[in-house]
C-alpha cells in the first residue's frame, strides 16, 4: 500500500510539473504576441500623431497611448509570472489594479461619481499595499 502511494504521488508530480510547462510555454507564446500588438500599435499611433489635421485626433491619439499602456502593462505581467514559474506576486498585481484605475481616471473623468469611485478604489488599493508590504510580506 505504501508504495502504492508512492507511486501515485510520483504520477501526480509528474501530471503537476507537465501542466507547469505547458503554462509557461503558452504564457510565453501570449508574451510574443503581445509584443507583436505593441509594436502594430506603435504604428498606429505615429501614423494618427503625423496626420495633417492633429487638432482633431488628439481624442483618438489619447485612445491610441491608453491602449499601448494596456498592451504594455499586459506584457509586464507576463514577463513577471514567466520570472517566477507562472506566479504573480499580490503586490504587482495590486499595482496594475492601481495603474489601471488611474488610467480610466484620465479617460472617464466626466462623470462625477466614477471619478469618486476611482478614487476611493486607488486609495483602498494604496493602503491595501501599504499594510501588505508591512504585516504580509515575506522578506
Amino acid at each position: 500500500m505504501k508504495n502504492l502511494n508512492k507511486n501515485y504521488q510520483k504520477v501526480n508530480d509528474l501530471l503537476a510539473h507537465c501542466l507547469q510547462v505547458l503554462i509557461v510555454i503558452a504564457l510565453g507564446l501570449l508574451g510574443i504576441l503581445i509584443a507583436i500588438l505593441i509594436f502594430r500599435e506603435l504604428y498606429v499611433l505615429f501614423q494618427a500623431i503625423f496626420a495633417t489635421s492633429i487638432a482633431d485626433r488628439n481624442a483618438k491619439i489619447m485612445d491610441d497611448i491608453i491602449v499601448f499602456f494596456l498592451f504594455f502593462e499586459f506584457e509586464e505581467m507576463i514577463i513577471a509570472a514567466l520570472k517566477n514559474n507562472g506566479h504573480t506576486s499580490i503586490s504587482f498585481l495590486m499595482g496594475l489594479g492601481i495603474t489601471a484605475l488611474l488610467r480610466g481616471l484620465i479617460t472617464a473623468h466626466t462623470n462625477m461619481m466614477e471619478v469618486i469611485g476611482s478614487a476611493i478604489a486607488i486609495l483602498i488599493l494604496i493602503i491595501g499595499m501599504v499594510g501588505y508590504n508591512k504585516y504580509f510580506k515575506e522578506s
